[in-house]
């Protein structure tokens, strides 16, 4: 199916989420989760990712996370996932009690398009300590894409992880997962990068932006796409295609911010103070600007 075809969908089996100017929601993803091995890359950074989150979650904001939460292809087995990094799960898990987590699958945990798959991983874990299971997300659904509908304005925004349509991220998926746990993963460790990775490869990472980007003029939409690892956060005059970067870049972790009916490009930073301790520290790089600013 052509790739614009796709995204239009995605965009029409969407659940539509209904916001207003009190709506506050943090938009991270591609956290790649791991083992907390030598081939985790969200584990150098799950402090700052920890710290983050619970500052989204004292302020009242839906977390919304955008696809690649989990590395699975890499990973055979989620339980090693949920071990390593118990204590953000417990946390994201809070946020679904509370009703304030939603989640999208991309291409690296696209296993969860399956909704078997989600049941029998993520409704309850085994909580070792006492034998028993708990629940973590019970009933959760893992969506391929959402709308959130400013009403005040009656902006559509379309999150989307961005992998829809790719050859081999998204249609023969399975040979794409074969490669990374066989070779790439291994290869990793001697510092070679998968050729065939968005996040590592600027050419296919600039070919889905530019499909991105297309899709949102002739549409007349504003999106927000992940998988390239790329932020992006457009000027007035180009066409409504923000991206929210990822969170295993070295030492920081970018993210948008929606408020206020505003959006904002943030980062959430290592800082030494003059004192020479280390901080984290948020930083809103871009924005805020109106939802309704962007002319579509």
């Amino acid at each position: 199916m052509p790739i614009l075809e796709r995204l239009n969908q995605v965009r029409e089996e969407s659940k539509i989420l209904e916001i207003d100017d009190s709506s506050r929601i943090i938009l991270f993803s591609d956290c790649h989760r791991g083992d907390y091995g030598w081939a985790d890359d969200f584990a150098k950074n799950q402090p700052v990712f920890l710290h983050a989150l619970s500052y989204y979650f004292n302020e009242n904001y839906t977390y919304i996370e955008m696809g690649d939460g989990d590395e699975l292809w890499k990973n055979r087995n989620f339980d090693d996932i949920f071990r390593a990094h118990r204590r953000v799960f417990e946390l994201m898990s809070r946020f679904y009690f509370e009703d304030r987590l939603f989640m999208l699958f991309g291409n690296h945990d696209i296993e969860r398009s399956n909704p078997n798959y989600v049941r029998s991983t993520l409704d309850s874990f085994l909580d070792e300590r006492t034998g028993l299971q708990r629940p973590l997300f019970p009933g959760i659904v893992v969506h391929p894409g959402l709308i959130l509908r400013h009403t005040p304005s009656q902006r559509d925004l379309f999150l989307v992880h961005g992998h829809q349509g790719d050859l081999l991220a998204d249609v023969i998926w399975p040979v794409g997962r074969f490669f990374v746990r066989a070779f790439w993963r291994n290869l990793q460790l001697y510092g070679l990068n998968d050729p065939t990775s968005a996040a590592k490869n600027f050419t296919i990472a600039k070919r889905v932006d530019k499909r991105l980007i297309h899709w949102s003029r002739e549409n007349h939409h504003m999106i927000v796409g992940a998988h390239t690892h790329r932020p992006r956060f457009p000027s007035l005059q180009e066409a409504p295609y923000f991206n929210t970067g990822s969170v295993v870049s070295p030492f920081s972790i970018s993210g948008i911010e929606i408020r206020y009916g505003q959006i904002a490009m943030v980062h959430w930073n290592i800082r030494a103070d003059l004192g020479g301790s280390l901080r984290i520290v948020r930083d809103v790089v871009q924005g805020p600007q109106p939802l309704q600013a962007w002319k579509l």
